[in-house]
């Protein structure tokens, strides 16, 4: 069985908690999941509670799902762009 290592783009949107604000998690896709991230667009404040970004991942399909499953495991609301024709996840 041969792995697949060709570059696929996956869009999607989430919102990170206020409780989470201290923590890298937009880093961490790059560095523990190895995905390149482009910030597409983000809502984001001071005092404005929840941050909202819309995110472009590039990667392997198993270093995307990998970072899929990050941002599941800290319990952040995610979108996925289902209409994604870029991606085959």
């Amino acid at each position: 069985m041969t792995i697949d290592t060709r570059p696929v783009i996956k869009d999607i949107r989430l919102r990170i908690p206020e409780d989470l604000h201290g923590e890298p998690v937009i880093s961490q896709l790059t560095s523990h999941c190895g995905v390149i991230v482009n910030i597409v667009s983000a809502t984001l404040g001071v005092n404005a509670g929840s941050g909202w970004f819309h995110l472009s991942l590039k990667g392997t399909v198993a270093q995307i799902q990998t970072a899929i499953a990050y941002l599941n495991d800290l319990d952040i609301e995610l979108w996925e762009d289902r209409n994604d024709s870029n991606t085959s996840l």
